[in-house]
């Protein structure tokens, strides 16, 4: 792909289209089942809408069916594949490697993210098993993804995030919430245990951090870094959030999609957005910003805390009870209703609502004694409503007996014009009534940017009563609108390999392999693994206890400055998380940089 897309969110088919309406090249939704969102989940008729919808711009929809598949599912996976290629999905973003080995309809394969794409030889056997689309793990850094990309075939495409929520465990690779509550992000019902908070013990039963959400990392924002990205090979920008709202997908999307433009680099589909807001991802939900890993391991990707913090607005300069006294940024304007925030001394980050803003006055919805210097932040503005609108430019040449519509991608629809007509007795008024009535388009995807009549030497233009005129005008764009879908074209298919490559070393053979059913199990032993172990969501009654049920690049020794590389002193130190009376061990693998989590029960 020489082109890039911006790829968005659609927790429905309503947010969907104004994400495409925001600039986004392609959304991902899900299906009632086997999504993993299971609280996102669409009707197939609603899906085919929106397929319809972005099919005009020449955007994609691309179906999650990233869940692990039961044995009792199996068939019904496949009737939703089979029937989300009838609806006009573009490709199936997946993880159970069942996929593969299924009777499925001639579309696109993806490789989730949650099949642990994190290095060149896992990349490079996901694409020789037949996945057009290799999903990069979150934690990817730059020089990792460049690594991938050369190991690639050219025609294989790759996908990064670049916004929204990070899952601090690799993808796919998250049994945490399966152990403490038996509900896994696998099975499209993950608890956010990460979201938690918990106290820090040593071995010797020292009380190192009470009540911090210690595993919760800030969201991620490479809106800086995008050259970057697509120098390094990543064709597909992906913004996460099918859970959220659909004034975070359209600022969000909006934004990046300028940034794109700012860029000057080709995309995927076409049109032209006009925004009625200014793009800005502070003005939606965040839990603060950081680039993660793009750079390399480092510390600074905790999260205050779980909750939204939003944007900067001023430090406190006076507080007395319910007033508080602002000294505001520039260009900030504080509403009635709005909510702020601020961190406390201990690190806690508390909100309340501005009743009514006197300028840089706020009278509170409550007390609230913060010590003058206080950055305070605002994470609900009330007058922020983002929207945007996008089309497709077009022309019309009205030539009798003919007319012609022309769009920016050179797709064309000619109709004829109805015989009888009398000539017009005043030429002028007649050609701008033509005018008048071809340069609306309104209800549809187009916007006339130039309406042609022939030149007085073609002879007299006929007479057509105006509402003749707005009749042929709709005709001619329906039919523009239908020829443009007649144009486009879905990926090329998933095709199974006729020689199965061999699975390189990195994915254990025990549950980490997340084989939930005979397909599954199938192709690991096509591909040279036997399974030692089924997945834990199939295991009738797991035992966790002393597993590592979690793996992540991000390390709370290194966050807290304790970091064993640097402080070799501590190697002897054991520590354990606590939370509701379950006790978790953090296994320090300081080779690889990464930190695990092991499961040693409740206490």
């Amino acid at each position: 792909m020489t082109k890039t897309e911006l790829l968005a969110p659609a927790g429905n088919a309503e947010i969907g289209r104004a994400a495409i309406d925001a600039g986004a090249d392609a959304v991902y939704i899900g299906a009632e089942r086997f999504g993993a969102r299971e609280a996102a989940g669409n009707a197939m008729d609603d899906i085919a809408s929106l397929a319809e919808y972005a099919h005009g711009f020449g955007a994609q929809v691309y179906l999650t069916m990233n869940t692990l598949l039961f044995e009792g599912e199996l068939a019904a996976a496949e009737k939703t594949a089979w029937a989300a290629y009838e609806a006009g999905v573009d490709a199936l973003i997946v993880q159970d490697m069942a996929f593969t080995r299924m009777a499925l309809p001639p579309m696109a394969l993806h490789a989730s993210t949650q099949t642990f794409n994190l290095t060149p030889e896992r990349a490079a056997f996901l694409a020789a098993a037949g996945f057009s689309r290799i999903v990069l793990e979150r934690g990817a850094t730059l020089g990792q993804i460049r690594a991938i990309r050369a190991a690639l075939p050219e025609h294989i495409e790759l996908e990064a995030f670049v916004h929204g929520a990070i899952c601090v465990s690799y993808s796919g690779q998250c049994y945490l919430g399966h152990a403490l509550c038996g509900r896994g992000g696998n099975r499209g019902g993950c608890a956010q245990p990460c979201r938690s908070q918990y106290n820090l013990y040593n071995d010797r039963g020292q009380l190192l951090v009470r009540d911090r959400h210690l595993l919760s990392v800030r969201d991620l924002n490479l809106s800086d870094r995008l050259g970057e990205l697509i120098g390094a090979g990543v064709c597909s920008l992906k913004i996460e959030g099918r859970l959220k709202e659909e004034g975070y997908v359209v600022n969000n999307t909006a934004y990046y999609h300028e940034r794109l433009n700012a860029l000057g680099v080709p995309r995927t589909s076409a049109g032209t957005v006009a925004c009625d807001f200014t793009p800005n991802p502070s003005k939606s939900f965040s839990r603060g910003f950081t680039t993660y890993f793009w750079e390399g391991k480092r510390r600074g990707v905790l999260a205050p805390e779980a909750k939204s913090v939003g944007e900067s607005i001023g430090t406190v300069s006076g507080s007395d009870g319910p007033v508080l006294t602002l000294k505001l940024r520039p260009g900030i304007v504080v509403n009635n209703g709005d909510g702020i925030c601020f961190l406390t001394h201990s690190g806690k980050l508390e909100g309340c609502s501005v009743n009514r803003a006197e300028r840089n006055r706020l009278f509170l919805n409550r007390t609230a004694d913060i010590p003058a210097g206080t950055e305070v932040f605002r994470n609900q503005d009330r007058s922020f409503r983002p929207s945007a609108t996008r089309h497709i430019a077009a022309t019309i040449r009205f030539s009798p007996p003919l007319v012609t519509a022309t769009d920016e991608t050179g797709v064309t629809a000619t109709i004829p014009l109805p015989e009888g007509y009398d000539p017009a007795s005043n030429r002028e008024l007649a050609e701008r009534n033509i005018r008048n009535a071809f340069s609306k388009s309104g209800g549809t995807i187009f916007e006339i940017t130039e309406v042609r009549a022939p030149d007085v030497s073609a002879g007299p233009l006929p007479f057509i009563p105006a509402s003749e005129l707005n009749a042929l005008r709709r005709e001619v764009l329906a039919e523009l609108l239908k020829n443009r879908w007649a144009a486009y074209r879905r990926p090329a298919p998933y095709v199974r390999p006729e020689n199965m490559p061999v699975m390189p070393p990195g994915i254990e053979g025990d549950f980490r392999a997340n084989a939930a059913n005979s397909l599954a199990e199938r192709f690991y032993r096509e591909a040279g693994v036997e399974l030692s172990e089924m997945a834990l969501e199939v295991q009738d009654d797991p035992d966790f206890s002393g597993r590592e049920v979690m793996r992540t690049p991000y390390c709370i020794r290194r966050e807290m400055g304790t970091c064993l590389k640097e402080h070799p002193e501590l190697r002897g130190e054991k520590l354990f998380l606590e939370n509701n009376g379950v006790r978790l061990e953090l296994a320090f693998h300081c080779a690889e940089c990464e930190m695990g989590i092991i499961f040693r029960g409740r206490i």
